[in-house]
């Protein structure tokens, strides 16, 4: 795609989150891609199996996988649907490969560390992170010392960090800003990933019918 074509998809892309963000919400939740589904061939269909197994290289290679719903907007209080649908869709599976993986980090809001200090000490919970001098903040190593796999699981799950209770949710990636994106490390990320690829049926009909108003205009 030409850098022309690629800036046009991304403003056509922006136009949809601004303008389309509750009826894509809405359809999506009351099942209406299948109605698209049945009425033409669409990728999701065509090339189901190809996609599962890219969204199954989450199990080895570390990446993110945009997801067919609308990214949160902090400026737009309403745009909080998409997030709210996908915590209504998403099932956790309680494996705890997000608490156990070596060599990743935890970074701690200054909430979350006073939080925690409270109920295990400050002193042992710094003995439990790393200080990250540039961001000026803790970061609680992994495996998490938190975390007890034969047992109990989340030892601190009701004062657990911020960045907990949002995993598998990530920042949008790059090339999709204005949707919502999952750690394809987790499983149950990967099952949700697999169950919507059909709705991107809506995004698409959305994209289509706002670049061919673009071009009227």
């Amino acid at each position: 795609m030409s850098e022309i074509g690629r800036d046009r998809l991304l403003k056509v892309r922006k136009l949809c989150h601004q303008l389309c963000l509750s009826s894509c919400v809405d359809l999506k939740r009351q099942g209406r891609h299948t109605e698209l589904l049945a009425q033409r061939p669409h990728w999701s269909v065509q090339k189901r199996e190809e996609q599962f197994r890219k969204i199954d290289h989450g199990q080895t290679v570390p990446f993110d996988i945009a997801l067919p719903l609308p990214a949160r907007d902090p400026r737009r209080p309403e745009s909080i649907q998409g997030v709210s649908l996908f915590w209504e869709r998403f099932c956790c599976q309680n494996c705890g490969r997000c608490c156990y993986t070596p060599g990743a980090g935890l970074y701690l809001e200054d909430e979350d560390f006073e939080r925690i200090a409270e109920r295990v000490g400050k002193k042992r919970l710094k003995s439990l992170c790393r200080h990250d001098k540039e961001l000026k903040a803790w970061v609680l190593k992994q495996p998490c010392p938190f975390y007890d796999p034969d047992e109990k699981g989340c030892q601190i799950y009701d004062i657990r960090p911020a960045t907990c209770k949002k995993y598998p949710l990530h920042p949008p990636l790059p090339e999709m800003p204005y949707h919502l994106a999952v750690d394809a490390f987790c499983p149950a990320a990967r099952e949700l990933a697999k169950e919507t690829l059909g709705w991107w049926i809506i995004c698409e009909n959305n994209w289509a019918r706002l670049l061919q108003e673009l071009e009227k205009s």
